[in-house]
């Protein structure tokens, strides 16, 4: 399926233990969640990493907002991941893998840019870290681990335009039912960090 892709990974116990056992949108330090990826950070087959519940891959997740609008994508069934066409994500973002880095740390970092540049065409104007997606309620995300930054953009279009179609909204709620889980929880955790 993912044939020879080897993506980033860290150990699902240390992931837990920054986030104290908790789930959702977690605030973690900064410091702490790089230092998981450049101490204990590796590369696996992702075709067994997609399986392995001892292990969580490392998705930068980046979400975008131009002024004080947000940017989403709903999906279209031209995206790659089945399970996720029509649905509505406030975040860009993906794996991370060897061809980023062979170092954890520099791959992340390097991987993060690709992500994003790789989805849209924007200036990044600042990237400010939010914390950690640590959501288990399904095979999919007791697999994955999302790093959430939201980044202040000037917005200059969609780099797959067959794939996605853009929405910008101030209440990103609005959309919430039709969002796939990490938008979700990443929405819940804005709403509160507004108020």
């Amino acid at each position: 399926m993912y044939e020879n892709e080897k993506v980033l990974v860290v150990p699902t116990e240390d992931v837990e233990r920054l986030c104290n056992k908790r789930h959702g949108l977690i605030f973690v330090n900064e410091y702490d969640i790089i230092s998981l990826i450049e101490n204990k950070g590796f590369f696996v087959d992702r075709n067994s990493a997609e399986n392995d519940e001892s292990i969580r891959q490392v998705i930068p997740y980046i979400v975008l907002r131009e002024e004080n609008k947000f940017l989403l994508f709903k999906r279209t069934s031209k995206q790659g991941e089945k399970r996720l066409h029509n649905q509505i994500t406030i975040g860009v973002g993906g794996h991370i893998n060897t061809d980023d880095s062979l170092e954890p740390l520099e791959a992340f970092k390097n991987g993060l840019i690709r992500e994003i540049n790789e989805e849209v065409d924007v200036d990044i104007k600042s990237l400010n870290y939010v914390g950690v997606i640590n959501v288990v309620d399904t095979p999919v995300s007791r697999v994955h681990v999302g790093i959430c930054y939201v980044a202040d953009v000037k917005y200059k279009g969609l780099k797959e335009k067959d794939k996605f179609i853009e929405l910008f909204t101030k209440n990103p709620k609005e959309y919430f039912e039709e969002m796939e889980g990490w938008s979700k929880t990443v929405v819940q955790s804005l709403e509160l960090m507004q108020k």
